[in-house]
């Protein structure tokens, strides 16, 4: 068994047909045999053929089809990039927080060890009024206190304000994230944006090489349409 040919659709303005049927019609009435060849023709392609408006509804469609699953998924990932970035302003705001509630932390203790230190400062100045001997075990046994306590403010002061420098450094991290994201986003958006920008403009080039093409070709029909007029036997 063998197969049919498969045919080359192209469009075909409705003018053309028109026009050809209406040559068909006049060609009967004037008995001529080429109205039946010409019959045969239109009623076999009758089936094939196809507008310059189908074509175009088609393409426009079939881009607006795209277009808008894009723009779901444009909007889609924006969300999530929104839901990311009001997670990361909410941890850095935490962070802000800890920041504050530890540098007010070492304020205290910074006043503390400075109470402190004039509370010693007071305690040599009146240890000095008694004796030498008493004298000099009451300043010993400050300094011994002193240093204690100074040891464990130091110490503390010093962890406050290591766990002060981590804070900062996981913000700025934060800060460098968010701006990396944010940056991507505007990316995401211009590429979808000259995506659709070129889109259009191939669906304009395309409608344009349609238009050009059927035009001459409706040209080449008319100078065939006019020539059978004028052909050997004269004007019709």
């Amino acid at each position: 068994m063998t197969m049919e040919k498969e045919r080359d659709i192209q469009c075909v303005p409705a003018e053309m047909i028109r026009r050809l049927k209406a040559l068909a019609d006049s060609l009967w009435e004037g008995k001529n045999p080429a109205s039946v060849h010409l019959n045969a023709v239109l009623e076999e392609f009758a089936g094939d053929m196809k507008t310059l408006g189908n074509i175009v509804d088609e393409y426009q469609s079939d881009c607006s089809s795209r277009l808008a699953f894009n723009e779901r998924e444009h909007a889609q990932r924006e969300a999530r990039m929104k839901e990311e970035i009001e997670d990361f302003s909410a941890r850095v705001a935490r962070l802000e927080k800890e920041h504050a509630a530890g540098q007010k932390r070492i304020e205290e203790l910074k006043a503390s060890l400075a109470a402190r230190e004039a509370e010693l400062a007071d305690l040599k100045a009146r240890s000095l009024e008694d004796g030498a001997d008493l004298n000099a075990r009451y300043v010993s046994k400050m300094q011994e206190l002193y240093d204690k306590v100074n040891r464990k403010e130091l110490e503390m002061l010093s962890r406050w304000e290591e766990k002060n420098k981590g804070l900062e450094v996981k913000a700025a991290a934060l800060e460098s994230d968010l701006g990396a994201r944010l940056k991507q986003l505007a990316l995401r958006e211009k590429a979808l944006e000259e995506d659709f920008n070129a889109r259009k403009a191939e669906l304009i080039r395309t409608f344009d090489r349609v238009r050009a093409d059927l035009e001459a070709r409706e040209k080449s029909l008319a100078a065939r349409e006019r020539k059978f007029h004028d052909g050997p036997g004269g004007k019709v």
